[in-house]
């Protein structure tokens, strides 16, 4: 399954590519809400994500979005009155499909594949490194919608869930659930189709 997904973002990226008629650039960044399922009394830890995108699109409704992110995400909860907070951070790789329903408005939906970068454990003043716990790679799928104004800024919402378990040699099915809201800029586009433009 894990493999699938990842053979499919990177067969539907080189398609687009070679389908595309423009292709641009951005940067985007924003809040991050996320908590891990399976969790006793997990609480939502908030954190940041933030990195850049490329558009491929296809004609004027559908495209293809690859982008890199650092998120953080994990969860917080509270044994004994004792506060717990899992933080891990991640850079993520999400590709997603998006379909403009009118040009400034589009949907998506795609898999995304991250790669943990760190992961502690805060309790009061300890700090425990549980990199070694976690594993180096968490498979997921996600959905969402945005909405870009004229200048190229945008806003855009977004709930990605995870389908691999966050945790090694863990019986407990621990998978990442992260909510985003952000702002986004598209810099200027630039005409790939080889077919010449009509005037």
């Amino acid at each position: 399954m894990k493999k699938l997904i990842f053979s499919v973002m990177l067969a539907a990226c080189a398609a687009f590519t070679a389908n595309a008629q423009t292709l641009s650039f951005g940067v985007k960044g924003g809040l991050t809400i996320s908590k891990l399922t399976q969790f006793d009394d997990a609480k939502v830890r908030p954190s940041i994500f933030a990195g850049g995108f490329a558009n491929i699109a296809f004609n004027e409704s559908m495209s293809l979005q690859p982008e890199l992110l650092f998120s953080g995400q994990g969860t917080k909860y509270e044994p004994l009155n004792q506060k717990i907070t899992y933080r891990l951070n991640y850079i993520n790789i999400p590709v997603m499909f998006q379909y403009r329903i009118v040009p400034e408005f589009y949907l998506e939906a795609g898999p995304q594949v991250g790669f943990a970068v760190s992961g502690k454990t805060h309790a009061g003043k300890v700090t425990v490194d549980i990199s070694d716990n976690t594993k180096a790679v968490d498979f997921g799928l996600g959905f969402g919608l945005g909405y870009q104004f004229p200048v190229g800024v945008g806003i855009a919402a977004r709930y990605m869930f995870g389908l691999t378990n966050v945790f090694e040699n863990s019986f407990e099915n621990n998978k990442n659930s992260v909510a985003q809201i952000g702002m986004f800029y598209t810099f200027k586009h630039q005409h790939t189709s080889s077919k010449k433009r009509k005037r």
